[in-house]
């Protein structure tokens, strides 16, 4: 009972500040400046780094030196980012939004929502007995598969999706995506697993389909940039597809057989949040710059 009041609490409390800072880096984009993006990235290092220690302490034994390395797990993580950041405001690059600050707050935030997966999926299943290792990688293959990870990933999306900041084959990708998380094989384990695996790749097909259909009938009019948005698309099934056939054959817990699976969902996550924060729209500064400077060589 008490590591269901956890769970709902965390969901409770990161959902609403996941979705915040995705709204607002997404609607305001171009207005972002050195103090607003500096402090985006360290919250978001912060709440992932702070997940990580907590899920460190919570699963290993409850040692002195265990104890340091769950506080310095969080020290890392921010100071990874800390670096960036005085680097870029050392290089002049961080006055304003690009391309480079969209991906790292774009897997900031799929870290974010990693992390809380595999707290969540602690909490709600426990660590096992398996031996650290082994263990370990259970824990991020069945958390980023689980319902406890899909729901607010899903939550998230959708709110997204609604803001209609994306249209054409960016919308088409968004919807295929948000399709493919809510038919994950290993939404609740292994029960029912066959049959949503099923279910996963008649929406696989679907997905590709209907992308490929829209590029065909609007290959004239596709917006600028389609063809590496697509290529990421077409990276996500082949991993999703490699995924499936894998966790026949590997043998272990269900995370374990289901690992690959697992990394193409968390990269499906981040390529959401990538679209999502415009890294692939040629209007953002870094293209806008481009196409000036192309401008000029012509003329």
């Amino acid at each position: 009972m008490q590591n269901l009041i956890y769970i709902i609490l965390t969901e409770i409390l990161m959902t609403p500040f996941i979705v915040y800072f995705l709204y607002y880096t997404s609607v305001f984009f171009h207005q972002l400046n050195t103090k607003k993006i500096s402090l985006l990235m360290l919250i978001l290092s912060m709440m992932s780094g702070m997940l990580n220690s907590i899920n460190f302490y919570f699963l290993f034994p409850k040692t002195f030196l265990n104890e340091v390395m769950a506080i310095n797990i969080s020290m890392f993580e921010m100071s990874v980012i800390l670096s960036y950041i005085l680097l870029s405001a050392f290089n002049g690059n961080l006055r304003r939004m690009t391309k480079t600050h969209s991906k790292w707050i774009s897997i900031l935030i799929g870290w974010n929502e990693i992390s809380m997966a595999i707290l969540l999926y602690s909490f709600a299943f426990g660590f096992g007995n398996e031996g650290a290792y082994l263990n370990t990688i259970n824990l991020f293959g069945a958390g980023i598969t689980n319902y406890l990870f899909t729901i607010p990933m899903i939550i998230e999306m959708v709110f997204l999706f609604f803001l209609n900041l994306h249209r054409g084959l960016s919308g088409r990708i968004l919807i295929s995506i948000i399709l493919m998380q809510a038919s994950d094989p290993g939404l609740f384990g292994g029960q029912y697993s066959l049959y949503l695996t099923g279910i996963f790749s008649a929406v696989m097909v679907f997905s590709l389909y209907y992308t490929l259909t829209f590029i065909i009938s609007n290959r004239d009019k596709l917006e600028p940039g389609w063809a590496k948005i697509f290529r990421y698309f077409i990276f996500f099934i082949f991993l999703s597809a490699i995924g499936l056939i894998s966790s026949a054959f590997i043998q272990g817990e269900f995370g374990v057989r289901w690992i690959i699976f697992a990394i193409s969902m968390g990269f499906s996550t981040i390529y959401y949040f990538l679209i999502a924060l415009r890294f692939f729209d040629p209007g953002t500064p870094d293209g806008i710059k481009r196409k000036m400077m192309e401008t000029m060589k012509e003329t």
